[in-house]
């Protein structure tokens, strides 16, 4: 009887510790009316899942009490959700889940809103850059496709996602410049969110096309689309395993695409502190580890002072890959 006792108590004692990492103290903040996150492409694309996959999260796992909304403002290259995000500054109720195209697309100088000006939330998710082509294209090979656009670099469209300058664009761009072309020659078709620039390659609207892995497992599997190599520093697994990446090709690439949570100027650190622990038991749930595996993606969560820190060295190397290809307008 002594031991039950014990066991029903310790099992007690575990539920309480659980509901405490859950729980916000009483004098801490949280949300007091909706929470939004904002993505700056369309409905489907790769922010977006994510950003809806956070939203089910939150509510079966009681994360969240307020209401969550994901709002596409899509165009501009992101440029309208940011600037609805900047005008809750101070306000740790909207987010906005974008990649590395926020910061390039500040420092190329297409519009003047970037992470300078905005709350590094946290890091959730690292991922690489796939480029494909129609699964009936002659094209075998990231080499075959390079050397098409070295010849006659207008003949070859390559559709991108959602600014010149993001990791989409840099994966294929950095791949043929170390090939001696020159990347102001090149053809390049700009998409509003990577899907539409998936349907323009499955329609035959252009060559090859640009996006994370995970939007062409899909089609890759079904044979409809040949994923021509990956912008990791090593094969992936799963439905992808037998893809080169553009390292063993002879092209000395590696571009990650990060997928993570910005807020607006001004955000307190009690704000940060609570998306610090409801992001952190957010990637540690079984629907969130489960989305990466489907579509190979690494989670690197990272909280407000650990990713800020790191955002600093990583736009470092940013701007220095941007200035190679010419384009960096920003210090």
């Amino acid at each position: 009887m002594k031991i039950r006792k014990f066991v029903s108590m310790s099992a007690c004692a575990v539920a309480g510790l659980a509901m405490m990492a859950f729980t916000t103290p009483a004098h801490a903040w949280k949300p007091s009316g909706k929470v939004e996150i904002l993505t700056g492409c369309k409905t489907g694309c790769g922010p977006d899942r994510i950003a809806r996959i956070l939203q089910k999260i939150w509510k079966k796992h009681k994360l969240v009490d307020a209401k969550v909304v994901v709002v596409n403002k899509a165009g501009g290259g992101n440029s309208i959700a940011l600037k609805y995000l900047q005008e809750a500054a101070g306000k740790g109720d909207r987010l906005m889940l974008s990649g590395s195209a926020v910061a390039t697309s500040y420092y190329t100088g297409r519009y003047p809103i970037g992470t300078p000006h905005l709350t590094a939330v946290a890091l959730l998710i690292t991922e690489y850059i796939a480029t494909a082509v129609k699964g009936d294209s002659p094209i075998k090979s990231a080499k075959q496709l390079i050397s098409m656009i070295k010849k006659d670099p207008k003949s070859v469209a390559i559709g991108t996602a959602t600014s010149r300058g993001n990791s989409n664009h840099q994966a294929i761009t950095l791949a043929a410049m170390s090939a001696g072309i020159d990347p102001n020659a090149m053809k390049f078709v700009i998409f509003q969110s990577g899907r539409i620039g998936r349907t323009n390659l499955l329609g035959g609207h252009v060559t090859a096309s640009q996006s994370s892995v995970g939007g062409f497992i899909k089609h890759h599997k079904k044979g409809k689309l040949r994923i021509l190599a990956v912008s990791s520093p090593e094969r992936l697994g799963g439905a992808v395993k037998n893809v080169p990446t553009w390292k063993e090709q002879g092209f000395d690439v590696v571009v990650p695409n990060l997928r993570a949570l910005l807020g607006p100027k001004g955000m307190t650190k009690a704000q940060t502190d609570y998306w610090d622990k409801v992001v952190e038991a957010s990637v540690k749930t079984k629907i969130f580890q489960k989305s990466l595996g489907k579509r190979q993606m690494k989670a690197t969560f990272m909280g407000h002072a650990e990713f800020t820190k790191y955002m600093r060295g990583h736009e470092k190397q940013m701007k220095s890959v941007l200035k190679t290809l010419g384009i960096l307008k920003r210090k």
